[in-house]
């Protein structure tokens, strides 16, 4: 990964020098801004996985199969339901890690490069912890 990202750090070196990367700096109220946000979509994530969890309950109460086309529409809910969980976990993780930066003082920094994130990635993404360069690279190499 080391070799993935150096390459990175070339490239926001140079878009330092051209001004392209570095967005104004951000500030306390747009921090604070983005934290309110974050705990929103936290909440917002919780309550989804919540859903899920209850569905699955209650299709476990109530299931009874009657024919094979009842098997299979059971078997494909699950599968629904476990990649929205898996989806919902992974973006709760990036909704939690941004949070844990805000408290370390290093939001709006790559996690992968130590570059700034621009303020117009995270006012649009939030939680994001990679630049945009970081992230394809790390969705290359997945």
């Amino acid at each position: 990964m080391y070799d993935t990202f150096e390459g990175l750090r070339a490239q926001g070196e140079v878009n330092r020098i051209l001004g392209e990367t570095l967005d104004e700096e951000l500030d306390e109220e747009f921090v604070a801004r983005q934290r309110a946000r974050l705990e929103e979509m936290r909440r917002a994530l919780l309550r989804g996985r919540a859903g899920i969890r209850e569905e699955e309950r209650r299709w476990g109460d109530h299931y009874a199969p009657r024919d094979s086309e009842d098997v299979r529409a059971h078997i494909l809910a699950e599968e629904v339901d476990t990649v929205l969980d898996r989806r919902l976990m992974r973006r709760l993780g990036l909704v939690e890690r941004a949070l844990a930066k805000i408290g370390e003082g290093t939001y709006g920094l790559c996690d992968a490069t130590g570059e700034r994130i621009p303020r117009g990635r995270l006012e649009a993404v939030p939680e994001a912890v990679y630049t945009i360069e970081a992230q394809r690279a790390l969705e290359r190499e997945a």
